[in-house]
């Protein structure tokens, strides 16, 4: 049964102390721009913790939304023409690096490009 749990929470998330430290390395990493920081419509690079991923219904056409945290805001990022990219879940580490637009009161990025950073926990698997 702790498997099972230690599973979902690797699988689902960060515990407050991962999350922490999670932040503490995507500020680290050369060229971003913290979230809060963003401006409309400007190229721009940001790293963060995936906070939510959701896919797009069998009738609609494909796309992965993805919200992005890095604890000073969050964007958001959207994958036309796939419902799914392998590491892209909640609680991974990525960096972004796109146009961000407004879009219902947050910024988008369309069809960024992605890096998923490793974690410690990443390696150990």
């Amino acid at each position: 049964m702790l498997d099972l749990i230690t599973r979902l929470v690797r699988d689902f998330g960060s515990r407050d102390a991962e999350a922490r430290a999670d932040l503490r390395l995507v500020s680290q990493v050369p060229g971003v721009v913290p979230v809060e920081s963003l401006e409309a419509r400007k190229a721009s690079r940001i790293a963060g913790v995936v906070s939510s991923a959701t896919r797009s219904c069998s009738d609609d056409s494909p796309r992965l939304d993805i919200t992005v945290a890095d604890g000073t805001g969050e964007a958001r990022a959207q994958f036309l023409g796939r419902r799914e990219i392998s590491g892209i879940r909640p609680g991974a580490l990525i960096v972004l690096e796109g146009r961000f637009c407004g879009s219902d009161g947050m910024l988008t990025a369309h069809n960024p490009v992605y890096e998923l950073l490793q974690t410690k926990d990443d390696t150990e698997d």
